[in-house]
């Protein structure tokens, strides 16, 4: 665990932090991390916590992904994570642990929401030897236009607008050693970098087997 490595790479990416709080909602997708609302501040600030947790591990791999869904990190900040994740005890790893660890949730008093892909993400990275970063390639939430609690792919433009530039910054900061996509879109996006990334399947719609064994198979043969 390298603590002082994990402060410095937090200070390192002020800029981007800066950039995940430019975004503010639109008609057909929120914004997560927006600091002029309370839910945007609560999510910036989970995944803070996070960061803080995961970084003195000094992560070597980064998974890019698709967007953040509604079940998941649209309500708390942290991809592949449902409330249900975040809100229970620490993992082998020690990430989440819930209040005490300080999560918080957008709202309060409710139910714990679970997410399907984010139930098999976890379960997975539990037997991983080491714990990775995930990222979306868009860092905003999809939605069908008036259905809040929705999904809907990201379109190019949006990708081209808003997903490449964050990505290419965290990238640069970041500097993983290996780099992978989970699923189609995030691959594609990899690809609009010249990053010729291992795609794994995404767990979606029944392909938790295969995911499983894709990122066991890539952190296997990483050396």
């Amino acid at each position: 665990m390298d603590t002082a490595w994990a402060r410095r790479m937090l200070g390192r990416l002020e800029p981007w932090f800066e950039t995940l709080q430019g975004f503010h909602d639109r008609a057909n997708a929120h914004a997560l991390y927006d600091p002029a609302t309370p839910e945007g501040r609560i999510r910036f600030s989970n995944l803070q916590v996070f960061l803080r947790q995961l970084l003195p591990w000094r992560p070597t791999v980064l998974l890019v992904g698709e967007a953040p869904g509604y079940r998941g990190a649209w309500r708390t900040g942290v991809n592949f994570c449902a409330e249900s994740n975040m809100m229970g005890p620490k993992d082998r790893f020690g990430l989440f642990g819930g209040a005490e660890a300080g999560y918080r949730l957008i709202a309060e008093g409710q139910r714990l929401r679970s997410e399907a892909s984010a139930t098999v993400v976890q379960r997975v990275f539990q037997e991983l030897p080491e714990p990775v970063l995930v990222w979306p390639a868009l860092p905003l939430h999809p939605h069908r236009p008036g259905v809040d609690e929705s999904n809907r792919t990201p379109t190019p433009a949006e990708l081209r607008r808003d997903g490449l530039p964050q990505l290419e910054q965290l990238i640069g900061i970041f500097g993983p050693a290996h780099i992978a996509a989970v699923g189609n879109i995030g691959h594609a996006t990899l690809a609009g970098l010249g990053i010729e990334a291992t795609k794994i399947r995404h767990p979606a719609h029944g392909g938790g087997p295969a995911f499983r064994d894709g990122l066991l198979a890539l952190m296997n043969d990483r050396h």
